[in-house]
């Protein structure tokens, strides 16, 4: 009797049915879907996979399946065939600034760049890792460009301290993703930032101009919040 009211499974992954999906644990694929997804290319150390239904094309971070977003795989396809080690020059000018890691143990730090090209870029997220370049949260920059495309690195007048983005990495959640850190400029304004954040820029408060602050966070007092920063870019380079 059971087995009459089971509910059927959807044949493909939850892409081919779900709007907006970009990513599911294993256990969900198998137990609401007879799944199309199997092995794909290997792309360095890089497993990929394909759903023969919808053709999108999925990673693994540990039990979750994650599907490239767009232009990610011509990336990472680049990044595994360039040489993105920092030259001595760079890595000496990036040094001046200093790396900081995120939770993920990635190391950045925010710094102004310019290209061999002659573009410059005041709000560039310089990230060392031999993690390839890939999930939708990298679609937040505007750009990505490979570090051996730089010519110069230098602090940005916008880019926070090592110490405070070291501090930031330690703060704790006050409300649902809010992890306030309290700092302040140079003739006590008081500023909060929301835990690891590289850049400020607030009207005339740039973050090189930002200090620590041994003030708690008080819902009811009032602080200068960061403005939204637009064309922010990445710049890769491997360890």
């Amino acid at each position: 009797m059971f087995k009459l009211f089971k509910k059927k499974k959807k044949i493909g992954c939850p892409v081919c049915h779900e709007k907006n999906t970009v990513g599911f644990g294993t256990d969900y694929l198998a137990s609401k879907f007879e799944s199309k997804i199997s092995e794909s290319e290997k792309i360095g150390i890089t497993q990929t996979y394909q759903c023969s239904i919808c053709k999108s094309i999925f990673y693994k971070e540990l039990n979750m399946f994650q599907k490239f977003a767009k232009g990610q795989i011509e990336r990472l396809r680049e990044f595994i065939k360039r040489d993105l080690q920092l030259n001595d020059t760079l890595r000496s000018e990036l040094d001046s600034i200093g790396l900081s890691e995120d939770y993920a143990m990635v190391k950045l730090a925010p710094a102004r760049v310019r290209l061999k090209n002659g573009d410059s870029y005041d709000f560039a997220t310089i990230r060392v890792s031999n993690d390839p370049p890939i999930g939708y949260d990298l679609d937040l920059f505007s750009k990505v460009i490979f570090i051996d495309e730089v010519e110069s690195i230098e602090p940005s007048e916008f880019g926070l301290s090592k110490k405070i983005r070291d501090k930031a990495r330690n703060a704790l959640e006050m409300r649902m993703g809010f992890y306030p850190v309290s700092l302040q400029t140079r003739n006590g304004e008081r500023v909060i930032i929301n835990g690891q954040t590289l850049f400020f820029r607030n009207k005339e408060i740039k973050g090189a101009g930002l200090i620590p602050s041994n003030e708690r966070w008080d819902y009811s007092e009032n602080y200068i919040f960061e403005d939204k920063i637009e064309n922010q870019v990445l710049i890769v380079a491997k360890i």
